[in-house]
């Protein structure tokens, strides 16, 4: 590589790395009269150990809290009976004795309302049943854009899934709308990206069929929109311009991000099986700020933490190896700043304490073969080689044990990925990235950050912080 070309390449290289490294790491500041800048750092999901988050309580009808009990009026009240903590509805309770109709009703609306919110991908999410009848939720802190109370009020919809053309929400017999189960819908999901999100709903061959001849009705009749009910809410509806015969739809609606649309998904997946719907309807009262469990400055001092080891990686390099401590300077910050546009542009990862140690692990085995590389750069050069045949040398010899040891490690992540949720999943996630990504800068990238540095130095034998006399090969 020529020296021009060679400081051409620093030159460009260096300005996009310290404009990544501006756009991850500055702090927000005022952009315009209303908009903000935040950086990528700033933008990744924290789990409730690290970032806090939110908690709300679900009371089904006919239960009231303390608190609200007391709003109540004089003659309100008499309808209530103490329980616990709560207080229910002389209709269900009588006493003694707990309707069990009503029990049974508000055990399948528990066990529905946590199969949703398992769905949302939400990472420590604490679901618990308090004094026998609320349900108590608390979920990690969630973006500034999620709607946070349309998510918890549609994860708690009761009734089954309507797909129909009437827009009556008083009740399901008077829309006259027929059931859409799992004969019809085989499953939900959502499709599109930050900002513009759509609900998929999958059909089974038979759904198909029959979606087809309720679009093709609804342009012989001139209806123009169609509506998705789950009991009697809508959730979804979409304008009908012609007969519509495939098997998966997607109808976008307000979803400015991953959370809201999820949350519809959730719901329709978690109605499709007949069992599975509930009629009881339960609704929340507030929500409430949640403390990180790992204290209020955990997740800064970590950041400080992993910011000091980074920064001792760099200058053990640097101070070893010299130039080829500045090449792999420049591939760790390539490697670092990958890594970060991954976790915070992926939508629906989280970042909890396992995350950080996957992080942390995966810098580790990115610097220790970076360095496994330079060992045996120097172990070649002591044979009696020039530095460029070292250099080859040295890299050709380390490929077989970084490429075996870093598919074995990325292979063992998908796989932990793919079979687990909640926690492990995010941080197999996060190491799978991290060490694909560390292969990647180690053997490819920081070899041609090291050949780029290596064009310009006069001596590079003293460059690479090697001891010998120089032959004109070395030169």
């Amino acid at each position: 590589m020529g020296k021009v070309k060679s400081v051409l390449l620093i030159v460009v290289v260096t300005a996009v790395l310290a404009g990544l490294l501006f756009i991850g790491f500055a702090p927000s500041f005022p952009v315009g009269a209303k908009d903000y800048f935040n950086s990528l750092l700033s933008n990744i999901e924290l789990g409730t150990d690290l970032g806090g988050g939110h908690y709300t309580v679900y009371y089904p009808e006919g239960v009231l809290s303390a608190s609200d009990y007391k709003l109540e009026e004089p003659e309100e009240q008499q309808k209530y009976t103490q329980y616990g903590g709560i207080y229910l509805s002389n209709e269900i309770y009588d006493g003694e004795t707990v309707d069990e109709e009503f029990a049974a009703e508000f055990e399948r609306a528990a066990a529905s309302i946590r199969t949703r919110y398992e769905s949302m991908g939400f990472i420590n999410t604490q679901f618990s049943v308090e004094n026998d009848y609320t349900i108590r939720v608390a979920i990690p802190s969630v973006s500034a854009n999620v709607s946070l109370s349309n998510v918890l009020t549609q994860l708690a919809f009761a009734g089954s899934l309507h797909i129909t053309d009437t827009a009556i929400a008083t009740s399901t017999a008077e829309r006259g709308a027929e059931v859409w189960g799992r004969d019809l819908v085989s499953s939900a999901g959502i499709a599109g990206a930050e900002g513009n999100y759509a609900v998929a709903i999958r059909f089974t061959r038979e759904g198909r069929e029959k979606f087809a001849a309720l679009t093709a009705d609804m342009i012989s009749s001139e209806s123009t929109t169609l509506y998705v009910y789950v009991g009697i809410n809508q959730i979804l509806s979409v304008s009908i311009s012609e007969e519509m015969d495939q098997s998966t739809i997607y109808i976008s609606g307000s979803f400015d991000t991953r959370e809201e649309a999820q949350a519809v998904a959730s719901v329709i997946n978690s109605v499709l099986d007949e069992e599975d719907v509930f009629d009881l309807s339960v609704t929340y009262s507030y929500i409430y700020d949640l403390a990180p469990t790992m204290g209020e400055n955990t997740a800064l001092w970590i950041a400080v933490s992993i910011g000091v080891l980074f920064l001792a990686l760099i200058v053990v390099s640097l101070v070893k190896y010299k130039g080829m401590g500045l090449a792999f300077t420049y591939g760790f910050l390539t490697w670092m700043l990958a890594l970060l546009l991954c976790v915070s542009l992926i939508g629906g990862i989280v970042v909890d304490f396992g995350g950080v140690l996957a992080i942390v692990l995966s810098s580790v085995l990115m610097a220790g073969f970076s360095y496994y590389a330079y060992r045996n750069i120097r172990g070649e050069f002591e044979t009696g080689k020039t530095l460029t045949a070292s250099i080859k040398a040295g890299f050709k010899k380390s490929i077989a044990l970084t490429l075996d040891v870093h598919i074995v490690l990325a292979l063992a992540a998908l796989v932990l990925w793919l079979v687990s949720v909640g926690t492990v999943s995010f941080a197999a996630l996060i190491f799978l990235l991290g060490t694909a990504l560390s292969g990647v800068c180690t053997l490819l990238v920081t070899r041609f950050y090291l050949y780029m540095f290596m064009a310009q130095p006069s001596n590079k034998i003293a460059f690479c912080n090697f001891k010998r006399e120089e032959t004109e090969e070395d030169e």
